[in-house]
């Protein structure tokens, strides 16, 4: 009872009292092993199991107890020896083969994973959760249609299962599925419209047009199709797009043209702020009759348009705190 209420200390110190009354209960043990780990004294609880071990060898929740512990150390090794071992003593605990399972993953031994899975839904097929991790393994070997088999296993048990049809999902555009994709995407919003499910399908849901383009631009590459080039092609056409917008907009500028035109006539311009900005309004004056009266307004577009001005050949110089601004021309093969 002090356990659950967070009492931990004196829970650890009835335990002890227990024990020097009755040092042969490796129930005993195993119950102030849990305390400690509460108390996140993890070396003091495997001592705990161990002595609860030698009590009882042969009792597979001692050896569970000593594979949470190092689970929680992230000692991954050491967790599966002992898990292993409770499920030699126990074969048909079911938690124990995910734990199994769990624990191979954490190690990056992705196979030897989906046969603890396998084994854990042989024994309770409805293991929603475990189908899940069994896929996740599958789709870290690259067994992408292994995973798509297990998806639909639990779609079939459970098919109002937002996580498992995010997860499907996920695999089918692996697959390059992508309308199917999208439709396992559009259910689970549906299921779960107000929650985090509907962000993700959100950002899950591909454009279709999209990639039928990206497809069409890696085959005209000769690239290999997949769903991380597909990707990757559609970033690169977003950030062609959003280069192209930029340069529009730089050479919309009310500056770009006229400056442009000036340093086709002079080589070199130089000087101040008021002096620029009278150059530009009497040699364009429809352009800046009602632009802004400020100078500054104008050096400060010159700025903005500096990098498509030198793709053109025209140089700016506009030095922080200085008075003057220097336009110099360049040979270039651009052309306005």
């Amino acid at each position: 009872m002090l356990s659950y209420l967070g009492r931990y200390d004196e829970a650890l110190a009835a335990y002890e009292q227990a024990l020097r009354l009755d040092p042969q209960d490796e129930d005993l043990y195993l119950a102030q092993a849990r305390v400690l780990v509460c108390l996140k004294r993890y070396d003091e609880a495997l001592t705990t199991c161990q002595q609860a071990q030698e009590l009882s060898p042969a009792k597979p929740s001692v050896y569970k107890e000593k594979g949470d512990i190092q689970t929680l150390q992230q000692r991954y090794e050491g967790a599966l020896a002992a898990y292993q071992k409770a499920a030699q003593l126990d074969p048909k605990d079911v938690l124990v083969h995910e734990k199994i399972g769990d624990t191979f993953c954490e190690l990056e031994q992705f196979a030897e994973a989906a046969k603890a899975y396998a084994r854990a839904l042989h024994l309770n097929p409805d293991f929603i959760r475990v189908y899940s991790a069994q896929a996740h393994a599958f789709k870290k070997l690259g067994r992408y249609e292994q995973a798509l088999s297990v998806y639909n296993k639990a779609l079939k048990r459970s098919p109002k299962n937002p996580s498992l049809l995010v997860g499907r999902a996920g695999v089918l555009k692996k697959l390059l599925r992508y309308e199917e994709a999208n439709d396992d995407y559009s259910r689970a919003e549906l299921l779960k419209p107000e929650s985090l499910y509907a962000v993700i399908c959100i950002l899950g849901k591909v454009d279709i047009k999209q990639v039928a383009e990206a497809k069409t631009r890696l085959q005209m590459a000769g690239k290999e199709l997949s769903d991380e080039a597909i990707g990757a092609e559609i970033k690169q056409m977003h950030q062609e797009k959003e280069d192209a917008e930029l340069k529009a907009s730089l050479r919309a500028s009310p500056l770009f043209q006229p400056i442009c035109l000036l340093m086709q006539e002079k080589r070199e311009w130089s000087g101040t702020a008021k002096q620029f900005k009278e150059l530009l309004s009497n040699q364009f004056p429809d352009a800046f009759a009602k632009w802004y009266r400020a100078p500054s307004k104008f050096v400060d577009e010159l700025k903005r348009i500096t990098p498509e001005l030198q793709h053109e050949g025209v140089e700016i110089c506009v030095p922080s705190g200085a008075a003057l601004i220097t336009l110099e021309k360049r040979k270039t093969n651009h052309t306005v």
